[in-house]
């Protein structure tokens, strides 16, 4: 029921910007909804908080020189989005022969891609292909936008099923973890053409009956 002089807004949040004032005079009653504003950019660790916490102080002094002053605090949530894409890719070494054969190799390439706005962390790639060979990873953190290429290779070799079958299908699957540890997880497959090489070779041999004289007569 007095009036306040000189009244202060201070904001604790690190990287907030914060403009405006003091407030001269502020009489009974009266609402201040413009003299500060804020502006705050995002960083990545409240994205994968999910919110932001801030608080706020006004201080004014009455007629007697006292302070008086009230906090707020505010959280703003912030939708955040999960997701990964996995990118396989395949390729048949066939020995330069221009065929595949038992025992060429094809090798394959993992492409992992963060397309949500939370970082991931523990990213794993599995694979079904009985016999395939995977080394690499974890990926221990996978940024927002981030692309990884090279943790994870693949080498698998050609079985006589495979050729008779013309072709490896192969599936593999990425899965990671949000910051609240809920799992996300994506699957590529990818088909690899195997050449077909049919063929046979016909080798025709002939013996002479000559009856024991040493030489071809009719009817022999």
């Amino acid at each position: 029921n007095v009036t306040l002089s000189n009244v202060t807004v201070t904001d604790t949040l690190a990287g907030l910007t914060l403009s405006g004032g003091p407030i001269a005079s502020l009489a009974p009653g009266v609402t201040d909804t413009t003299t500060y504003t804020g502006v705050y950019t995002l960083p990545q660790t409240d994205l994968n908080a999910g919110r932001v916490v801030n608080l706020a102080t006004a201080t004014g002094q009455d007629p007697g020189g006292v302070d008086a002053s009230d906090d707020d605090t505010v959280t703003t949530p912030l939708p955040s989005v999960s997701s990964l894409i996995l990118t396989k890719t395949a390729t048949l070494n066939d020995g330069g022969d221009g065929r595949a054969d038992v025992g060429d190799t094809v090798t394959y390439g993992f492409t992992v891609q963060n397309t949500g706005n939370v970082t991931l962390t523990a990213v794993t790639v599995t694979d079904t292909l009985a016999g395939l060979t995977l080394s690499g990873g974890p990926i221990a953190s996978l940024a927002p936008g981030a692309t990884d290429t090279t943790t994870y290779t693949g080498v698998y070799t050609l079985t006589q099923a495979d050729l008779n079958a013309r072709r490896v299908v192969n599936m593999a699957t990425a899965a990671g973890l949000t910051p609240g540890g809920d799992p996300v997880s994506d699957d590529d497959t990818v088909t690899t053409p195997v050449t077909a090489a049919g063929g046979l070779v016909l080798a025709k041999t002939a013996t002479l009956n000559d009856g024991g004289g040493g030489r071809a007569d009719g009817g022999g």
